[in-house]
């Protein structure tokens, strides 16, 4: 156990810098994000830290804006996706937000760094997650 919580610790400092560079998302529809710190609550009041994988979030999540869908990569091999149903830019954010299968989930993603803070709520429970996203490659036409 003291291994693998040592290699986590490791793993995020080596991403750590490279988030602080964060890349610039301004104009861009398609990206990838990854979430870096997640803080699970309870309703009774009990908060804890988790690793995000411990909590069943994808390590990498596509963004589509303009088809209105977070999905994880093909290489993860998990198939998942879900609906946005509201995506709006205001004020250099990119607001994200959507129910699904009992959970609302809220996204606000700064444009010129990245950076990402995300919400999701279901009944009794709340995980909070800090993340960095980029733009994901044009397709090639």
């Amino acid at each position: 156990m003291r291994n693998r919580i040592a290699l986590a610790t490791l793993a995020v400092a080596a991403v750590l810098p490279s988030i602080a560079a964060a890349d610039d998302l301004t104009g861009q529809d398609r990206m990838l994000c990854t979430a870096v710190e997640a803080t699970r609550c309870m309703e009774s009041g009990t908060c804890t830290s988790e690793l995000p994988w411990n909590l069943n979030i994808p390590q990498f999540i596509e963004v589509d804006l303009k088809a209105k869908t977070f999905s994880t990569t093909k290489a993860s091999g998990e198939n998942r996706s879900t609906p946005i149903r509201t995506v709006s830019r205001e004020d250099g954010l990119i607001i994200l937000q959507g129910f699904e299968a009992g959970r609302a989930f809220s996204f606000v993603i700064h444009e010129e760094s990245g950076m990402a803070s995300v919400a999701v709520a279901r009944d009794g429970l709340t995980v909070s997650i800090f993340g960095a996203c980029t733009p994901m490659p044009q397709a090639s036409k």
